[in-house]
């Protein structure tokens, strides 16, 4: 009986302060929520860019890829080209470059024709929420058949 007397007892609830560290705590998670979302949307944002970058560059393999090996000239093709023609579009802010080198059998540029040629395809683009640039390499070879 003496027991059950003290259990009786203890209904008192809680205290101020433990109902002040408790919204607190609910505070500080729901804070630490909040914050992830806007990282996770610029990551997803900087993916889609460098996705954008990569078909870019490998349009421009493509294209070259489908020239006879004589009608590919050595040196720089584009050079920090805008993928748009209008300012306003998606496509301007990307910058193409693209060169053309010949190689030997060791892959070192060479400035004889041995029948292979390295292609080093670049895009760059700005990054978001920032003044620094971004930039997606692609580089094949192509070789006289």
């Amino acid at each position: 009986m003496f027991m059950q007397n003290k259990i009786l007892k203890n209904n008192q609830g809680m205290s101020l302060i433990e109902v002040v560290i408790s919204i607190t705590v609910l505070i500080i998670g729901i804070i630490g929520l909040l914050q992830a979302f806007p990282k996770g949307i610029s990551v997803q944002h900087s993916i889609e860019l460098e996705t954008i970058a990569n078909h870019l560059a490998q349009e421009k393999i493509e294209n070259i890829s489908a020239l006879a090996y004589e009608d590919i000239t050595a040196g720089t093709i584009e050079n920090q080209v805008p993928m748009g023609a209008d300012p306003s579009s998606e496509f301007y802010k990307f910058k193409r470059t693209t060169i053309v080198e010949l190689v030997d059998q060791n892959l070192a540029q060479s400035a004889q024709d041995i029948g292979l040629k390295k292609i080093t395809i670049t895009v760059e683009w700005p990054k978001p929420l920032s003044d620094e640039a971004d930039f997606a390499s692609i580089i094949t070879l192509v070789s006289e058949r």
